[in-house]
């Protein structure tokens, strides 16, 4: 595979279409996939959870033997620099992260979704609250959670009860959500309700609904089937788990949902996530511009996004 994301043919239509989306010329993406399969997910799991202990001198060696670690932590750096200097106007600035996380900046608000990554903690200052989508590793960190629930920021998310938030001002807003929600941040309206991860997980998912104004982002985290999925409005943005649904009757799950709702944007997302097993579920860069070929060929617009990258 030798495309570069986002330059050139169907990036530079992709600008034109979408004033604002950050196209970053990259190096061949093969060498990229070489750094990540570089890796083992309880190599990166050391890292990361050793990272508040290590010392410059040590992340310098970590990031000669592991290269993928220097891009993996540029990437947070970077979105969070670029938010720090960013003004949004009625459509929202997004950031990616990691796997499925995202930065979100509107005129009001600065938030999260699903952001899982070993420096989230010190976000935990800026940002005015948290969306998590469900209790797996991959979707959030424990410490960034804390970090969140101990400054009394709300942590919207259907497993934890979020007491900091509480508690923490007269007429606190935790962020447990059951069953279907909805809570208003400033100018952020934010939609909740539970689906599948998978035959076992039952309702174990919380796919959000995010409306700025007019405009929508829709993050269904692992939702196992597109049919659980169901927004109130046109999706601008549609964040999706481009693997977890599988194939049915022959066809993905990203032209499945495209046919159901139409968003103006598909995001395919959860590629390359390190804690997953190589050859296994961490979904390569050739996967997901499969899933983005797909949903082109609906004609809708589609990004694979890379760790830093503006979406919008």
């Amino acid at each position: 595979m030798t495309r570069r994301m986002f330059v050139g043919g169907a990036g530079a239509a992709l600008a034109a279409a979408l004033p604002g989306v950050s196209l970053t010329p990259r190096e061949d993406l093969d060498a990229i996939q070489r750094e990540i399969d570089g890796i083992r997910p309880k190599e990166y799991a050391d890292y990361r959870d050793a990272s508040p202990t290590l010392s410059a001198e040590e992340r310098e060696a970590a990031y000669a033997r592991w290269p993928v670690l220097r891009r993996y932590d540029a990437g947070l750096e970077k979105a969070v620099r670029e938010a720090r200097e960013t003004k949004a106007d009625d459509v929202p600035a997004v950031w990616y992260v990691y796997n499925m996380g995202v930065l979100v900046k509107t005129r009001e608000a600065f938030f999260s979704i699903d952001l899982c990554h070993r420096m989230a903690p010190v976000l935990a200052d800026e940002l005015d609250f948290a969306i998590i989508s469900h209790n797996h590793g991959d979707h959030f960190t424990q410490p960034f959670y804390k970090a969140m629930d101990g400054r009394h920021k709300t942590v919207i998310s259907n497993f934890a009860d979020n007491y900091g938030a509480c508690l923490g001002r007269k007429g606190g807003l935790g962020g447990f959500s059951r069953g279907e929600c909805t809570y208003t941040i400033k100018d952020v309206t934010i939609r909740t309700y539970q689906s599948d991860h998978n035959t076992l997980l039952r309702g174990f998912v919380m796919p959000v609904e995010v409306s700025v104004g007019n405009y929508t982002i829709l993050h269904n985290g692992d939702t196992y089937n597109v049919e659980d999925l169901r927004p109130t409005r046109t999706p601008d943005l549609w964040i999706h788990h481009a693997y977890c649904w599988g194939m049915k009757n022959g066809t993905s799950e990203t032209t499945r949902g495209i046919r159901a709702f139409h968003p103006r944007l598909a995001v395919v997302s959860h590629h390359q996530e390190l804690g997953h097993p190589i050859g296994g579920s961490r979904w390569t860069f050739k996967q997901a511009y499969a899933r983005k070929d797909a949903a082109e060929a609906e004609r809708t617009p589609a990004i694979v996004p890379f760790w830093g990258d503006r979406i919008m």
